[in-house]
């Protein structure tokens, strides 16, 4: 540069033209310009390729250095801007100041200068915004209610998760978690409750089709919508002030003018914290239901490498539609402690299985009832020991109770031990049995009477014996018979005595008469 040389030392030469190139090979940000008055629109006298590279006026928020600001290359072919000339005699070096919206009359001509050569600006339509010719180059967004022909967003109202407006419409609003009927329960409805639905809040939070629809109004909607389609939002308009950014895929994301914030991703969400983050949910204290509602239309998986708190100040419901696994102590051990200050109550449909490595303890200060419908089964591979400080009664109402033991079976009882049948009682033993009574034995015997069977002998000591017999009374022996008293034997007969040999037999008498002392001597 030519020292104490300056910009505008030659004076200004101003310029309008049109931006033909913006592959800048030093990657500055600079366009070639068709210039005004300076270039032809002939092609084959000044190609494209050989307009001078215009540099891009950024202002001072932009700092341009090191890579620091906004990117100037957001001028595209086609594009009409105003500048000067740094060197106002030469003029090969341009300087753009800015741009200049219209109302494009014709799509581009590829076949004329002042157009842009790729034919792509202006356009009878572009994609993504539906702008066409002889329209405000003016964002549509920005255009009051031009803005409702605008792709993006009838795009967004067409896709709205909602209920239906119209017969037939299908009802796309948002299901949300419900409360399960329970069977058997004490302090919950036994009917399952609907969790109801939820729709997406329209954009602009506003119905469609409210009158007047509050559309953005001009000038108060500044918009920025880059060549994809992606699209930033600050909305002015009185008592409608937004923010909205959306991408050209759909997802986007909007601040209504209370503060709502409406979030909607399309694709794939991922969210990374790499230390702490808080959330507080301030609910209103209004309604119920009002809170958090989470709906997920597929699988959710947590993990959690510290510790899990949950703690809840209502009532924990929880509706499973197939199977729960919990495991406790997955990294090699752990305990599980649950304190209820209240009712516990259970209802399985089918089998409830459980196993216990080691010992299992319950107790509890009230009754414990345990009813079992079907069949009960107990395995125990060592002792059994049951301690009850007040009565025990087991009842069999319409079959037996069977008890075995396969060694030693002992029934003790410290005080009165009553045994009583409504029908046959049977004792049996392969073995010897002993029963010893350390007071008084008393049976009672109804008109059954009583039969004893052995193959063996009997023996039977009595300190003392009285027998009485109301009834006849019937000895048979089919052995020899011995009687025999160590002391004195008295019989007293109120009547007649019988003997009965049967023919053939010897009778056995002494050959002296025992000597008397007192009595009368027998009648031979």
């Amino acid at each position: 540069m030519q020292e104490n040389y300056f910009m505008g030392l030659d004076g200004f030469v101003w310029f309008t033209g049109v931006v033909e190139d913006r592959q800048d090979p030093k990657r500055l940000g600079r366009v070639r310009v068709r210039v005004l008055g300076m270039h032809t629109e002939d092609l084959t006298k000044i190609p494209t390729t050989d307009l001078p590279w215009a540099h891009i006026m950024h202002p001072v928020t932009n700092p341009s250095m090191q890579g620091l600001g906004d990117t100037p290359t957001f001028l595209v072919e086609g594009s009409w801007v105003v500048g000067f000339f740094l060197d106002a005699v030469e003029k090969q070096q341009p300087l753009i100041i800015g741009s200049l919206p219209g109302y494009p009359q014709s799509v581009a001509d590829t076949s004329k200068g002042f157009n842009d050569p790729i034919g792509k600006y202006p356009s009878s339509s572009i994609t993504h915004s539906d702008h066409s010719t002889k329209e405000s180059d003016v964002n549509r967004l920005a255009r009051g209610l031009t803005s409702e022909t605008h792709k993006s967003l009838i795009r967004r109202r067409k896709n709205r998760f909602a209920s239906p407006t119209t017969v037939g419409a299908p009802d796309t609003s948002i299901p949300t978690a419900g409360q399960p009927g329970l069977s058997n329960s004490q302090d919950f409805s036994t009917a399952t409750k609907d969790g109801g639905k939820w729709s997406e809040p329209n954009p602009k939070s506003v119905a469609q089709g409210t009158n007047p629809y509050p559309s953005s109004l001009y000038p108060y909607n500044h918009v920025f919508e880059s060549e994809s389609g992606h699209i930033f939002e600050i909305d002015d308009t009185p008592d409608y002030e937004r923010l909205y950014k959306e991408h050209m895929s759909g997802t986007f994301e909007e601040i209504h003018p209370h503060g709502t914030r409406v979030v909607k991703v399309v694709y794939d969400d991922y969210e990374i914290v790499a230390r702490n983050k808080k959330i507080v949910i301030n609910a209103s204290k209004s309604t119920a239901a009002s809170g958090l509602d989470l709906t997920v239309n597929g699988a959710v998986k947590q993990k959690i490498t510290g510790d899990y708190i949950l703690d809840i100040g209502g009532n924990f419901i929880r509706r499973v539609g197939k199977n729960e696994i919990v495991k406790v102590g997955a990294g090699g051990s752990g305990n599980m402690e649950t304190e209820i200050l209240g009712s516990y109550n259970i209802n399985v449909n089918r089998n409830y299985i459980a196993t216990i490595g080691n010992g299992a303890n319950e107790a509890t200060d009230g009754n414990l009832t345990v009813t079992v419908t079907g069949k009960e089964e107990r395995t125990i591979n060592k002792t059994q020991d049951i301690t009850v400080l007040s009565d025990i009664s087991v009842t069999s109402l319409t079959a037996s109770i069977s008890q075995t033991a396969f060694t030693d079976f002992n029934i003790t009882g410290l005080s009165t031990m009553n045994v009583i049948s409504a029908g046959t009682t049977s004792h049996g033993s392969s073995g010897d049995v002993t029963i010893n009574y350390e007071t008084s034995l008393s049976e009672t015997v109804g008109s059954g009477g009583i039969t004893q069977t052995t193959s063996g002998s009997i023996t039977e000591s009595y300190g003392s014996m009285v027998t009485s017999i109301t009834g006849t009374t019937v000895y048979n022996y089919t052995g020899d018979a011995t009687f025999k008293f160590t002391n004195a034997y008295k019989r007293k007969i109120d009547g007649d005595t019988f003997v009965d040999k049967e023919g053939g037999k010897v009778d056995h008498v002494h050959p002296v008469s025992p000597a008397r002392t007192s009595g009368t001597d027998p009648v031979t």
